[in-house]
């Protein structure tokens, strides 16, 4: 198992790899997008060590209009450019307007896009399986699958989510695992795509030593925490 880890810092399908915090996005009081504190945040999170910055839920992401998503990811992909990757969460509650997300990011420069699936109705598998494949065929960039179960939703099934990787293959299709027992699906989805899934970690480093030994990528925590999981990552690899 070392030795797929190893492997995995070097090989190119995981080039998005390591420590990569979900910021927190700050407001003014009037309500608009703090620009400014939101550079130092950044500054501050590379400092840290951050392999990458994402900008997802806990980015607040879903209580942002599509413009300011759109403004508050370039600005994103403008500040990692040089110092580390960048994520951009692109899930919305339509496939027009997730690809819309999607393209945007991908023009601004981001690494990888991730998305979490319509969160106001239940998708069956089959229309699952219809929003991902639409996004992935959208962009040339990357796919982190957020199975964001532990918030909103089933959680998506292993099937489901390793036919993607068999349709779109590891370089294409990568994953975010959140629904319990994390470890223990997370194995399995390794184990069901023949190791070759891409994963990241996403308990907020509370599972990540165990996770390691699977082979993941990296971990999303929130960025609060960034100063312990640095360590701990260097410390495990």
């Amino acid at each position: 198992m070392h030795d797929t880890v190893a492997q995995s810092m070097t090989s190119p399908l995981y080039t998005l790899h390591g420590v990569l915090p979900v910021f927190q996005t700050p407001y003014h009081a009037d309500e608009t997008i703090d620009f400014a504190t939101l550079d130092r945040e950044i500054d501050w999170l590379f400092e840290q060590g951050s392999d990458g910055i994402v900008m997802a839920m806990v980015s607040e992401t879903l209580r942002l209009s599509t413009e300011e998503r759109k403004e508050t990811a370039a600005k994103i992909c403008k500040l990692a450019e040089g110092r580390g990757t960048s994520v951009i969460s692109v899930g919305a509650e339509s496939s027009h307007v997730t690809e819309h997300l999607a393209r945007h990011a991908e023009a601004a420069g981001a690494t990888a896009v991730m998305a979490i699936p319509p969160v106001a109705v239940a998708l069956d598998e089959s229309e699952l399986l219809t929003y991902y494949r639409r996004l992935l065929r959208a962009i040339s960039i990357p796919v982190v699958v957020q199975d964001a179960s532990s918030y909103v939703g089933p959680p998506m099934s292993i099937a489901m989510q390793a036919q993607l990787l068999d349709e779109f293959g590891a370089s294409r299709c990568l994953y975010k695992p959140e629904a319990p027992p994390l470890v223990e699906r997370l194995a399995e989805l390794r184990a069901a795509t023949d190791g070759q899934a891409v994963v990241y970690e996403g308990s907020g480093g509370v599972a990540l030593a165990d996770s390691y030994r699977h082979g993941i990528a990296g971990t999303m925590p929130g960025a609060d925490l960034i100063r312990a999981l640095v360590p701990l990552w260097r410390a495990l690899v």
